[in-house]
């Protein structure tokens, strides 16, 4: 029975002392610290990850707009209209005529510098 006094009393010393209770709170706070930065990491993470899921959702988006554009210009219709705008081509027994200026025509007006009162003389008497 004495031994197993002792062994209790070398127990309660042990919890009771000082040194014990600043070597707990020391390693309590460092495990506390390094709880704190772990969920601070995961956070992050987790930011990261929302970011890069609505960087995926946008570029799929794009990505589905570039197969529809795609799916369009293999399509007869868009074949068609850019072979009459282009080419200047026309289903045979149709007549074309083309009502937008042509580039000398538009040359003209860009190198065309002179004053507006100008302009108007030259409109009203020439």
């Amino acid at each position: 029975m004495r031994y197993q006094k002792g062994k209790k009393d070398w127990k309660r010393a042990l919890w009771g002392s000082n040194v014990f209770t600043i070597i707990l709170v020391v390693l309590l706070a460092w495990s506390f610290v390094r709880a704190t930065k772990e969920i601070l990491l995961r956070y992050e993470i987790n930011q990261e990850i929302k970011h890069l899921e609505g960087q995926l959702a946008d570029l799929e988006g794009k990505t589905d707009k570039v197969d529809q554009l795609i799916s369009y210009l293999k399509t007869d219709e868009y074949i068609e209209k850019e072979a009459r705008l282009k080419l200047n081509l026309s289903k045979p027994g149709e007549k074309q005529i083309n009502l937008a200026p042509t580039d000398q025509e538009h040359q003209q007006q860009v190198i065309d510098r002179r004053s507006n009162v100008l302009k108007w003389f030259n409109y009203f008497f020439k």
